[in-house]
């Protein structure tokens, strides 16, 4: 089978190319599993991985932005919870330890009045008119010191003052605490009958000064409900809670918000003046909580507000941004799946039009061209790509038909070489023994000039032998014309091993001497040869220079690109430039549209052909 053309090998290798890059943008999912190796991959489409990037730059943000939201507002509720409660921990707890200085003061006022002490230190009653002499003297002592609180005042042995004690006979255990307490201030719920304490007592021993004799003891009542009052909740707090408790954990009074709300079982009393605000679990409700010191006891003063009150709003705002979020991400979606699709069906056009490439069908791609987008510079560019394709086809057409003109006009005019230079290698040896040297020098020359033209697939030579090869052919034509020109070389000495292209400087001589030496007076015909490396060392420039009539027309004459059998004819019917073109050609074809020949008119007369020839690295030599 015969194998295509390099340039259709070149073109199906760019369109090759851009089907590839055409094709990763397409939208394909698919999974290639490798079970020897125990490896997955999975490829993932175009509107997969435009999902993931667009969930990952608008959903995880999203996200962030209400955890940190959340957090952070969770925070400020710790701060102003903390602050709230505090603050209103505090005042009350101020208006309450308020209350309680008062009663103390009143008591301070019951200690230090004299007639009290004087009546306490009179003997016991011996009868019931001294009771009642005892009572009559005890009750105005009282009215004159009595304020805003139920206040009583027994004496030391109440049992012997039946009718004025009325039934307290000195074994209560307030009673008994307040003489423990030895003028200490104490305070005391007080039940009657065992039944739920109704009211707090301040209980304290009067004594007698400087002996502190125990006289008595001073009792101030206060009613529960009193000591309620003195709590405040602002009202626009939906669920507040305030305990008084004292040591034991037992609730002295309390007020809640709404009133009617349950009583909750409160955690063991915190020591210290006041405790931070902690979150604790009661039941299944969660609280805020915080607590600060009563008096100079153990009793404390106990706030609690449920959790869900302060972070109800902030659960609101949590679930309103996962709903945003949801919505988000639906439209997203739905938006991503309008934008692929503008962009998967026009590259799915444009790869349908890539695969008729491999068919040979060089068709344009007329839809979506218009767009100013980058599918349309997309869809321009490959048209601008079957353009250019189509131009390389041609062109190479075009070079094919060439190369086959030249091979059918070689092989009509082609002998065989071997045998020409066997046939003249015997005439020089006649011409030795016939005693003609001159015969012999030339038929020496047209063998070595045969010898260097058989072409053994070697398309490159060395200069020197080229010029070894010029040098044989002006040998034959000096001997032809009888010296009627002369010839000079001026060859630069380290180029004579690079590389350069075979029988292409020949041609150039010959054409010289065809046009320019020939039509002067024999003698006076003059031609140079030079050879030398440009100054950037890249190039080798040859330049053949003859004192002939030169170009008509006095200008650079480009050579013509047309093909052999289109050239203009001499006088002679021979074709006049084909071996110019041809060499002109070859090097084109060979290294680029840069290198080849020009001809050009020289100032002092005659003309000059020059020709352009890369630097190529030398092979190697052979171990």
């Amino acid at each position: 089978m015969k194998s295509p053309p390099k340039s259709d090998i070149r073109i199906f290798s760019i369109s090759g190319k851009f089907l590839r890059s055409v094709r990763a943008c397409l939208p394909r999912s698919s999974v290639t599993a490798n079970k020897g190796r125990g490896k997955v991959k999975v490829h993932l489409n175009l509107y997969a991985k435009l999902g993931i990037l667009l969930v990952s730059i608008v959903t995880i943000p999203t996200m962030l932005l209400g955890y940190l939201s959340f957090h952070k507002s969770n925070q400020q509720i710790q701060t102003v919870t903390n602050a709230f409660l505090l603050d209103n921990l505090q005042h009350n707890s101020e208006r309450v330890n308020a209350l309680m200085e008062r009663i103390v003061q009143q008591s301070e006022k019951v200690i230090a009045s004299n007639k009290i002490k004087e009546a306490l230190l009179s003997p016991p009653p011996q009868s019931l008119l001294e009771e009642y002499d005892f009572i009559r003297q005890m009750n105005p002592l009282i009215d004159e010191l009595r304020s805003d609180y139920e206040m009583s005042i027994y004496p030391r042995e109440p049992l012997l003052y039946p009718n004025y004690a009325n039934h307290v006979n000195g074994r209560e255990p307030w009673f008994l605490n307040a003489l423990e307490s030895e003028g200490k201030g104490v305070w005391f719920l007080h039940s009657v009958n065992g039944q739920t304490p109704t009211d707090l007592l301040y209980v304290r021993a009067i004594r007698d000064f400087p002996h502190l004799q125990t006289l008595g003891v001073m009792t101030l009542r206060l009613p529960r409900f009193l000591l309620a009052n003195q709590l405040i909740i602002p009202e626009r707090v939906g669920h507040l809670s305030f305990y008084m408790v004292d040591e034991r954990g037992q609730i002295i009074a309390s007020k809640t918000n709404p009133p009617d709300a349950p009583m909750v079982d409160l955690p063991p009393p915190v020591s210290g003046p006041e405790s931070p605000v902690q979150a604790i679990k009661i039941g299944e409700t969660e609280y805020y909580t915080a607590s600060a010191s009563l008096g100079k006891g153990d009793w404390r003063l106990v706030a609690l507000i449920p959790v869900a009150e302060l972070t109800g709003p902030v659960e609101n705002i949590k679930r309103f941004t996962w709903l945003l979020v949801a919505s988000g991400i639906v439209v997203m979606n739905v938006l991503l799946l309008i934008i692929v699709r503008k962009i998967t069906v026009p590259i799915r056009t444009l790869v349908r039009h890539m695969k008729r490439i491999h068919l040979g069908d060089l068709s344009y791609c007329r839809e979506h061209g218009q767009r100013t987008d980058e599918i349309g510079q997309l869809m321009r560019g490959y048209n601008s790509m079957i353009t250019g394709m189509s131009e390389l086809i041609a062109k190479t057409k075009q070079f094919e038909e060439e190369k086959r003109r030249l091979e059918i006009r070689s092989l009509i005019h082609q002998i065989n070489p071997h045998f020409l230079y066997n046939t003249m290698d015997t005439i020089k040896w006649k011409a030795v023994k016939a005693d003609v040297p001159d015969i012999a020098d030339m038929v020496s020359s047209l063998s070595n000039l045969l010898r260097f033209s058989i072409n053994n697939g070697d398309e490159l030579t060395t200069v020197e032998r080229e010029l070894e090869h010029v040098k044989n052919y002006l040998s034959i034509e000096l001997q032809r014309n009888h010296d009627a020109f002369s010839v000079m070389f001026q060859i630069q000495p380290n180029i004579l091993h690079l590389p350069f292209m075979k029988l292409t400087l020949q041609p150039i001589v010959e054409n010289a001497i065809k046009h320019a030496m020939k039509k002067l007076k024999e003698g006076t015909g003059k031609m140079i040869v030079s050879m030398y490396r440009t100054q950037d060392g890249g190039a080798i420039v040859c330049t053949v220079a003859d004192n002939g009539p030169g170009i008509a027309s006095g200008l650079p004459q480009p050579l013509p690109h047309h093909q052999p059998e289109q050239a203009g004819q001499d006088g002679s019917g021979e074709h006049a430039g084909v071996g110019l073109f041809n060499v002109d050609r070859r090097l084109k074809l060979k290294f680029g549209e840069t290198y080849g020949i020009s001809l050009t008119n020289r100032a002092e007369g005659g003309c000059m052909a020059t020709l352009l020839h890369p630097v190529i690295a030398p092979a190697p030599p052979l171990n």
